[in-house]
């Protein structure tokens, strides 16, 4: 669930770079990383990168030594390697006597011990087992062994990996930023245009939050100008070039699953509530997820509150579909910066939801409380707040969760392959209901969900809530072809 940011072609994107790669921080809080060309001429790519949060690692000082308007960047959530390496942190370099190719990736690749072998078996050598740099490896020996044109080198290589991913990538000597995303769309990714008095700049982004961004700081930057961008989802399978007069090409690796929308876990907790899947903000489709939630387990209580920030949507939706007042009775603690629970360490997790929330007591006290989160993963959280809540006052306490029981491991970009760290797994609600010392608890059906979101169920791949993954074999091999 790692961000990426790139851009080419805008004259200023060194100023907002740091800004707008920190709109991604939600997605990866372990590490941050940049590449870019410290030559006004495409021939010496550098990267900077380091562990902590972006302001500490991609700020005005540290951008300092780069030249030109192309870069691509990268917020870090370690999956199955180490948080704490700074060998692991993107970008990830592949080189060779010809030059380096720089690389960010979101996402897993599911073959990796192969990957390694094959690579291996060219007599390249690499340092980690992180996708980014098994595929900038795969590519380079394309392109450096192989003699491919650089498409070419990225359709080759796509039909080696499999998982799912999202990738950006640089290279020296070669002026364009190249995009590409996997067949199944499980990792998202978007492409942006922005005119200034009719001059182009191409972005790339995970989500389309930072793209606002950019477009605000242009009507700021520019207020005499004719500002504008248009911005699509670079569609799976899809690979993507765009250099710095804006000019994009475009092919694709196969196409039998055009209409896929990705992960459903985007929709329900990883992407910020202003980005935008299919034209519709993440805001608009989680009320709908509250308000489904509300047809489906409705019960008698005196308010409805949110768990701060993830369950905020769902909950304004339920209060409103119930007629029931929202208040805000929990608090996040600002110094925990908008930290992500869920994806820190297990060691980190339990004393960073203590020191998390903050609860109103004299808003909770002797009230029957409709309390409504994003979702349940491992429970740390929900168990902690329940018990705060009670102290606090409450009379009862309703867990109502606008996500299906999370009771199955992603193999794609999430670090749950052990599904004994899962609360739902292997247990009725009502176990749950009792491990979590709440008055009541229900979930948001699957069917509930989709109508929710007003997709087909078969556009998303649902692996952590049903279990069934998105590779089936005639796939596979309709792309192999």
């Amino acid at each position: 669930m790692c961000g990426v940011f790139g851009i080419v072609g805008h004259p200023q994107a060194k100023l907002f770079l740091p800004t707008v790669v920190s709109s991604l921080q939600h997605r990866g809080q372990d590490a941050a990383g940049v590449a870019g060309f410290v030559t006004e001429s495409t021939s010496c790519l550098e990267t900077i990168k380091g562990i902590g949060k972006v302001e500490a690692v991609i700020n005005k000082d540290s951008l300092g030594k780069f030249a030109g308007s192309t870069f691509i960047a990268h917020t870090r959530y370690s999956t199955r390697n180490k948080s704490s390496s700074i060998r692991e942190i993107h970008p990830h370099w592949a080189q060779s006597m010809r030059g380096k190719i720089a690389i960010v990736t979101n996402g897993d690749l599911i073959n990796v011990d192969s990957l390694i072998e094959k690579v291996k078996e060219k007599e390249v050598k690499v340092y980690t087992r992180n996708d980014a740099e098994i595929m900038a490896a795969l590519i380079n020996i394309q392109i450096r062994k192989n003699g491919k044109h650089v498409f070419q080198a990225i359709k080759e290589t796509m039909k080696d990996i499999k998982g799912g991913y999202a990738a950006l990538m640089l290279m020296e000597d070669d002026g364009r930023l190249f995009a590409f995303r996997d067949p199944w769309g499980i990792r998202p990714l978007h492409v942006g245009e922005f005119t200034i008095n009719g001059r182009k700049c191409v972005a790339f982004s995970s989500e389309t939050c930072a793209f606002d961004i950019i477009q605000r700081y242009n009507d700021a930057r520019y207020p005499d100008s004719k500002v504008s961008y248009t911005h699509r989802e670079v569609k799976p399978g899809e690979i993507v070039a765009a250099d710095a007069d804006s000019y994009i090409e475009s092919a694709l690796f196969c196409d039998p699953t055009l209409n896929k929308i990705g992960c459903v876990f985007e929709s329900i907790y990883f992407s910020r509530p202003d980005s935008k899947q299919k034209g519709e903000s993440f805001q608009m489709l989680r009320e709908r997820m509250g308000m489904e939630l509300f047809k489906e387990s409705p019960v008698a209580a005196d308010m409805v509150t949110a768990v701060p920030k993830g369950g905020i949507p769902a909950a304004v939706g339920f209060a409103k579909a119930a007629n029931l007042p929202y208040s805000i009775s929990i608090l996040e603690e600002p110094i925990t910066g908008g930290l992500r629970s869920f994806i820190t360490n297990p060691e980190e997790r339990k004393s960073l939801a203590i020191m998390k929330y903050n609860i109103l007591e004299d808003v909770v006290k002797d009230k029957r409380m409709i309390v409504i989160d994003d979702s349940i993963v491992r429970g740390t959280t929900s168990k902690l707040l329940v018990k705060l809540l009670f102290e606090a006052g409450a009379k009862e306490i309703h867990l109502r969760i606008p996500c299906p029981p999370y009771n199955h491991p992603c193999h794609y970009g999430i670090e749950t392959r052990d599904p004994q760290t899962l609360i739902s797994h292997n247990r009725e609600v009502e176990e749950i209901r009792d491990l979590l010392g709440a008055t009541s608890l229900a979930y948001l059906s699957i069917n509930g969900l989709y109508t929710a979101i007003q997709k087909d169920r078969d556009d998303f791949c649902d692996e952590c809530l049903s279990g069934k993954t998105p590779f089936l074999p005639t796939l596979r091999e309709e792309c192999l072809r």
